[in-house]
């Protein structure tokens, strides 16, 4: 596998419909991945950044949800108007202060 500068893991997870929590799944992530893809290959970033679908990164009740490596920041409340920014954001190695839910102490942006 070849190592990328830079990977975004969307929540896909998938809780019951019934779920308080709800879930990233139902939340539109599916196809947040398939659009960040899209994204990186246009932006002809795809070999440097890479979308992966993630199992449950247990922030679906602020889903759908990323988290960017390797700033190790946690993206919340992600639609797909959101896209071309994370894209963007990522291909330059920044973040998108906005959808910040959380970082790790000492690495405010």
């Amino acid at each position: 596998m070849p190592h990328r500068e830079r990977y975004l893991f969307i929540c896909t997870n998938r809780r019951p419909d019934d779920d308080p929590k709800g879930s990233c799944a139902q939340k539109g992530s599916e196809e947040l991945v398939k659009k960040l893809k899209a994204a990186f290959v246009a932006r002809g970033a795809a070999r440097r950044v890479r979308a992966c679908a993630a199992g449950c990164l247990d922030l679906c009740e602020i889903g759908a949800s990323i988290v960017q490596e390797p700033e190790h920041v946690a993206y919340g409340h992600v639609t797909l108007a959101d896209v071309d920014a994370i894209a963007d954001a990522a291909v330059e190695g920044a973040v998108v202060e906005r959808l910040v839910v959380f970082r790790p102490r000492g690495s405010e942006g």
